[in-house]
């Protein structure tokens, strides 16, 4: 299942449903070709922030309103009455000695929709999206904030804009780190048993937060329990993401836990 939805923004949930910093300057950023014909572009320098006071982001941001993650089905009925809709999605799970279906179940209301997985056989609350300033997600975010009320919100190194997420071949620039220095796509090198947690703009395709039409920024979290001893795709962690557009402001929010594999 999760080989399937590692990066952030599961398709279900999004078919359902340049910021301005003063005193930037530039700062080349040197590529290279094989042979040896100098591509160098400037990359975007910009002030550092002050300290952060926020905490990182960890389960305990996977709210929207008064739900919590793993919240049963029936409890978040009873809380909020009949959805608008609902539907099942299959899906399947895959390990080296079975295949397993099951289905999840998706609620809509409005501009919220939920889904839930089953845990031995209880539905329970694992992914919340909205695009209505209606809905308060994690220590008050919503649809309308700025990427400041982020920044502010939830932790940041204090020269996170200038921290560059590159590709593994360090040809294109891919976005910033607002914390940490990895991502899950590099746990199979990094083989930590440290609890893994990390912060990112990510340009969504295009080659700058300047230029880029839309953006997305985003949370990811390993609470440091592995089955196997050291971090993997399979093993429990959540996600939080805000969809901005180009002047910077949030047009929506998701979250995601994803349960460890079998």
């Amino acid at each position: 299942m999760k080989k399937n939805r590692t990066k952030i923004g599961i398709l279900l949930i999004t078919a359902l449903l340049s910021v301005t910093f003063a005193g930037c300057g530039k700062k080349p950023e040197a590529v290279i070709t094989s042979d040896g014909e100098d591509l160098t572009e400037a990359s975007t320098e910009y002030p550092t922030l002050e300290v952060s006071k926020a905490e990182k982001f960890t389960y305990e941001d996977l709210v929207v309103g008064s739900l919590k993650y793993m919240m049963t089905e029936d409890t978040v009925k009873e809380m909020l009455g009949a959805p608008v809709s609902s539907f099942e999605s299959s899906e399947t799970t895959e390990n080296s000695t079975s295949q397993q279906q099951y289905a999840e179940h998706v609620l809509s209301y409005n501009d919220m929709t939920l889904i839930f997985m089953p845990f031995d056989g209880v539905y329970k609350l694992t992914a919340a999206a909205s695009v209505s300033s209606k809905d308060a997600f994690a220590r008050g975010i919503k649809v309308g904030d700025k990427l400041e009320d982020i920044q502010k919100l939830f932790y940041r190194d204090t020269n996170c804009m200038n921290n560059i997420y590159m590709t593994e071949d360090k040809s294109t620039e891919l976005g910033r780190f607002l914390y940490g220095n990895f991502t899950m796509d590099d746990l199979e090198t990094v083989n930590t048993k440290e609890s893994i947690s990390y912060g990112l703009i990510n340009y969504s395709g295009f080659s700058s937060l300047e230029s880029a039409e839309t953006y997305i920024v985003e949370f990811t979290y390993f609470d440091g329990t592995y089955k196997n001893g050291t971090a993997s795709i399979h093993d429990d962690f959540a996600q939080l993401a805000f969809d901005m557009d180009n002047s910077g402001v949030i047009t929506g929010i998701r979250w995601y836990f994803y349960p460890e594999e079998e």
